[in-house]
């Protein structure tokens, strides 16, 4: 088959040349068109259903509107987990799916339950569903300012004319407002002057209903016109409302001016926005799923431009929280490092005795790989990420590898045939021998490479959506590299010849390259271009490093210097070993066929010692993504007011935005208008902007700057929490809690819940890693109840909905109907003038009418009792429950906590009956990854296994081609410890991909070494010590040029410093320190093959019953003795 290929790629080079322009072509198209994230939607596959009851308490609002939603929905085909909250007028329930069901079948199959549940809701709660989007759907946040404008104007503005404006953007699932206040038409009754004219409370609500109607009269023809008749009685003013008549008195109608003010006011609210410490007005973005971030705020941006001519004067739409940043300072992280890894690696091809025009065709073949993976993500929908590009990133100095050893290969055939001399025809077929000489080990290469990393998709979970597009990516590049080196090497190869045996002027500058040994020049001149580049790079940490001899010699493992002294030892050590590898291996490799076991030996004690120190590396689920931004989470106690909460908001704004590093901090309490966001009053989050580093303070860090700002911020009764926007997204969707570890506690009894989770605190105290520690307070929220007499209101000949109607209407207030002013629509409320309910011998003296007409006071028929209630009910699966948030110190193995907290809260808490507590948090997909990874580690040795055994077909030749798996395993072990990183699945993904490349040398090595076997017959010791040798002298170059490239080509992921580095640099320890290791498979490998050709050269003899005495002295040869071409 793969002769057929290449064949057919040389003899019809023209349309090899159409296939490459057309990948170009697609290839730029694709990267233009590939959606574009900082990260991978890792958030869990969830539906939300959000309805409304205004003014009822959250007890109320659990046990009729929650609790039937929850048990009514479980029933739903694929529903994992059902999470519930209930707020003050709210109810929320996060419906989460497995990730295998539809995201719009699940929204389906939700939406067809909720209309046969909603039977069982109270009348008017009508449960709908949240927006089509994801948990990281908020993508853009910004504000609406202008001088001369009061909140309620500009809250006005965002309402009716830039939100519709902005959900109206392809691609945007809702708009959001929130801070400001929203106009109302407000009636404040005086109930004195209400009952001296005998008019009950329900009178007014019925009048202001019938007051706002608009009717159509069909129509009337006139003179052959038609006519449309409408009878307009639409609400247009406070004039209108004051005038509408609601009774009459003695003859004379009594209108609702005369026992009542109306105003215009603020309605009711639960959100305020802050901007700096001073109160603004804003919108949030909600993307809809699967959608183009990038995009779809680039579409935003450009409605915003448009929108803002048509807005009033003054008024400007200022963004505070925009994700584009974040996603292109993380591809420009990424950008720079492909560029940085592509210029090393040609430069490392250049520095290489190869002809420049080799050099110039193995080169192309990194672009074109980069472009055909691009095309295979566009087809197969991946989004462009850190993850999937990761991938691409960690292959770069692979891609490369196969480019190399064809060409490397192709060109030493030519030479040894003087193909040059020949007709083109022989030079074709001489082309064609050595492309396919090296076919089969490339592939077996290859397949070692990719096929192990295909176990990576077992992962589930967050685990999966993190690193299986890693995968794809990474096998999509190297299927490109494969595809440019089978069918494109060869032609170009060949064109060379022809385009060198012309004589023309381009011919002969190519020919003056290597007459007058102008390459030599460019070779040296690359060399002095990196050493310039790393040089350079010394000189900018120099400047940016306070104290940095010290450092130096504290953390030198851990500091950039060291990489970048590496790299110029590194390239320097390889330039020469490859000048001289030819003489190096007529030492090695003698010694080392005589002196065996004094190699094997230290090594087999050495990979023991790094077994032991394996085990010693802590654990982590992943590495955090550096956002650019603090979002700061304080809470405050249930019973704090809305005004006492904005006090605390204003406070810590104020000060968060004098540090010389915050850009500006804009804050919120309580909810958005949005159904993704379930937040109290007592719930702020801060969206603390920083600025780029350069303008921070000499010697400042994250970490500092995070401590000093919760320093600062530090408010007696109030809890701080740090995260970042958008992994608090990513921790509330997975597990339902705003911290990396929490310990929920589930019961059927709040107050008993709570208790046990102040139980279960102090004794998580006791445990070494306790770092801080906040059991959320469930009963904490203070409640007025009014207990009505059932044999009072009886007397009267009242009823409960009597009563309570005096309670939600005139107390709590009504909106009865709403006003149509244009576009706009605002609500009319109806509710006691302030003096009548602001106070407790107010709300005592409350006056209910009777049948008969007399009044009473609500005292008399109901008793007022002072309560301790719940701010928020949460529940999970029908259960109630409490949770404890936590957290642990730098250093301290989230897992390791766990099973020491579990030991100590088992020894000292009694957990009654009925009750029972779990861990919860991001440590649990890391016991969930890493269970998986002991299942996937064995199942990728064993498909390197396989694959090596099925192109070898000998157990013992695989063998030894499998032992450059721990040898790089020990190199990943020692710089991962070195630099003090911790063993996370991006670490385990870095050492599967290692180990499919680490094979690749010996796989090389050993097919060679069987071609001679073939070629060359075995009788004696010294045959198969020329044998080895002459397969190390020939491959020797081509490995040192594949091994070089793939480690400095991982080499700038090291140093990088820009957004996102820390997520890619953990799966590339494992290669950088693994491939060093790898060099000495380059020496192993031969040797072992070596032992086992005498064994079974001895065996052979035994079996014949030969006299003959094999000496081992006589395979000291050297020179070309062993050169069998």
């Amino acid at each position: 088959m793969m002769d057929k290929i290449i064949k057919f790629c040389l003899n019809n080079r023209l349309i090899v040349y159409i296939i490459f322009i057309a990948i170009i072509g697609f290839g730029i198209y694709s990267i233009k068109e590939v959606p574009v994230d900082a990260i991978p939607d890792i958030g869990e596959n969830q539906v939300i259903v959000f309805a409304d009851w205004p003014g009822r308490s959250p007890k109320d609002v659990e046990n009729q509107v929650t609790y039937p939603l929850s048990t009514s929905l479980q029933g739903v085909n694929g529903v994992k987990e059902i999470r519930g909250q209930s707020g003050f007028g709210f109810s929320m329930i996060y419906i989460i799916f497995e990730d295998n069901i539809d995201f719009y079948y699940a929204r389906t199959r939700v939406l067809e339950k909720l209309n046969y549940a909603s039977k069982d809701l109270p009348s008017g709660v009508i449960p709908t569903l949240g927006p089509d989007a994801t948990g990281l759907g908020q993508i853009f946040w910004y504000t609406v300012e202008g001088d001369g404008y009061n909140l309620q104007q500009l809250r006005t503005i965002q309402d009716w004319y830039i939100r519709y404006a902005l959900t109206s953007v392809q691609g945007v699932s809702e708009v959001a407002s929130v801070g400001g206040f929203v106009k109302q038409y407000q009636i404040d009754i005086d109930p004195k002057k209400l009952f001296a004219y005998n008019i009950k409370h329900s009178q007014v609500i019925d009048a202001v209903k019938n007051s706002n109607i608009d009717v159509g009269g069909k129509v009337i023809e006139v003179n052959g016109l038609e006519f449309l008749i409408r009878g307009v009685g639409f609400i247009k003013s406070t004039d209108d409302i004051e005038n509408i008549v609601i009774g009459s008195y003695n003859g004379t109608p009594i209108h609702i001016k005369e026992v009542a003010s109306v105003n215009l006011g603020p309605e009711f609210r639960r959100g305020i926005l802050n901007k700096g410490g001073k109160e603004a007005v804003g919108g949030v973005i909600i993307m809809r799923y699967k959608e183009n971030p990038l995009k779809v705020i680039e579409r935003v941006k450009q409605k915003i431009a448009e929108i803002s001519k048509g807005l009033p004067n003054g008024i400007k739409i200022v963004p505070f929280y925009d994700r584009t940043g974040l996603i292109n300072e993380t591809l420009f992280t990424l950008k720079e490092t492909v560029v940085v890894e592509i210029i090393i690696t040609i430069l490392v091809i250049l520095t290489f005795a190869l002809p420049f025009r080799l050099s110039l065709m193995i080169s192309l073949t990194l672009p074109l790989a980069v472009l055909i993976s691009f095309i295979l993500m566009k087809l197969f929908k991946i989004d462009a990420h850190i993850m999937s590009l990761s991938g691409i990133i960690i292959a770069i100095g692979t891609i490369v590898d196969i480019g190399i050893v064809i060409t490397e290969n192709i060109h030493r055939n030519m030479h040894i045939k003087r193909g040059e001399e020949k007709p083109i025809e022989e030079q074709k077929q001489i082309v064609f021998e050595g492309a396919l000489e090296v076919a089969k080990a490339v592939i077996g290469a290859i397949a070692t490479t990719i096929v192990p990393f295909f176990a990576i998709l077992v992962l589930e979970g967050q685990s999966a959506k993190l690193f299986h597009p890693v995968v794809y990516t990474k096998t999509f590049v190297l299927l490109g590299s494969l595809i440019s080196a089978i069918i494109f090497l060869p032609p170009l190869y060949f064109e060379f010849l022809n385009f060198k045996a012309k004589n023309n002027f381009l011919t002969k500058i190519f020919k003056k390259f290597n007459e007058q040994k102008f390459y030599k020049k460019i070779r040296f001149f690359a060399l002095l271009f990196v050493i310039a580049f790393l040089t350079e790079r010394i000189i900018v940490l120099f400047k940016l490093t306070e104290g940095f001899p010290y450092k130096f010699l504290l953390e030198w493992g851990q500091s950039n210097i060291f990489m970048i002294v590496f790299s110029i030892i590194f390239l320097f050590g390889f330039y020469f070993v490859g000048k001289y590898s030819k003489n190096i291996i007529n030492f090695i490799i003698p010694w080392g066929l005589k002196n065996k076991w004094i190699l094997f030996i230290p090594l087999i004690i050495f990979l023991f010692g790094i077994y032991i120190l394996f085990f010693r590396i802590q654990n982590e689920f992943k590495p955090a993504l550096d956002e650019g931004s603090f979002l700061f989470m304080p809470v405050l106690l249930p019973s704090a007011s809305i005004t006492q909460v904005n006090e605390v908001l204003k406070i810590q704004n104020t000060l968060a935005s004098k540090f010389p590093e915050v850009e500006n901090a804009v804050g919120k309490l309580g909810r958005i208008e949005s159904a993704t966001d379930p937040a109290d009053i007592t719930m702020i989050e801060t969206i603390i902007n920083l600025k780029p580093k350069k303008y921070w303070r000499k010697g400042m860090t994250t970490e500092k700057l995070k401590d000093e700002l919760n320093k600062a911020l530090t408010i007696p009764g109030v809890s701080n929490i740090w995260t970042q926007p958008i992994q608090n997204r990513i921790d509330m969707l997975s597990t339902g809690i705003r911290t990396p570890i929490g310990i929920k506690v589930f019961g059927a009894d709040l107050g008993q819940v709570e208790k046990l989770a102040i139980e279960i605190e102090e004794a998580v105290k006791k445990v070494p890693g306790y770092s801080s520690s906040y059991t959320e307070r469930i009963i904490g929220k203070s409640y007025i109840e009014y207990i009505i007499n059932r044999e009072e209101i009886a007397r009267f000949g009242l009823t409960i909905k009597d009563v309570q109607e005096v309670i939600e209407t005139a107390i709590g207030g009504e909106n009865l109907t709403m006003t149509y002013e244009g576009r706009e629509r605002y609500p009319i409320r109806v509710r006691y003038s302030r003096e009548y309910r602001d106070n407790i011998e107010s709300l005592n003296n409350i006056l209910i009418i009777t049948p008969d007409g007399s009044k009473i006071p609500i005292s008399r028929i109901a008793e007022i009792r002072f309560t301790m209630g719940p701010a928020m009910i949460n529940s999970e699966n029908g259960m109630l429950r409490g949770i404890v948030y936590l957290t642990i110190t730098d250093g301290t193995g989230a897992v390791d906590f766990v099973k020491k907290a579990e030991k100590e809260i088992n020894k000292t808490v009694k957990i009654p009956k009925g009750y029972y507590y779990q861990f919860a948090g991001d440590f649990k997909n890391q016991i969930k990854a890493f269970e998986k990874l002991r299942f996937i580690l064995p199942l990728c040795l064993l498909a390197i296994f396989l694959i090596m055994y099925f192109s070898f077909k000998s157990v013992p030749q695989t063998l030894i081609v499998f032992t450059a798996i721990p040898i790089s395993l020990s190199g990943g072990v020692i710089l991962l410890w070195l630099l003090g990183f911790k063993m996370s699945i991006a670490v385990v993904v870095g050492f599967i991909a290692l180990f499919g490349v680490a094979v690749d040398d010996g796989i090389i090595l050993t097919t060679y070494i069987n071609q001679l076997k073939e070629t060359f017959p075995v009788h004696s010791v010294t045959d198969i010590h020329r044998i080895i040798v002459s397969a190390s002298l020939q491959r020797i170059r081509p490995l040192l040029m594949t091994t070089s490239t793939t480690i400095l080509a991982l080499v700038p992921i090291l140093w990088s410093e820009g957004r996102g580095a820390e997520i890619i640099r953990p799966m590339s320890i494992p290669s950088i320190g693994g491939m060093l290791m790898v060099i000495i498979t380059i020496f192993i490998v031969p040797l072992l093959n070596s032992v086992v050709m005498e064994y079974k050269l001895k065996k052979e003899l035994k079996n014949k019953e030969s006299l003959e005495i094999i000496s081992h002295n006589d395979s000291t040869v050297t020179g070309n003795f062993y050169n069998l071409d």
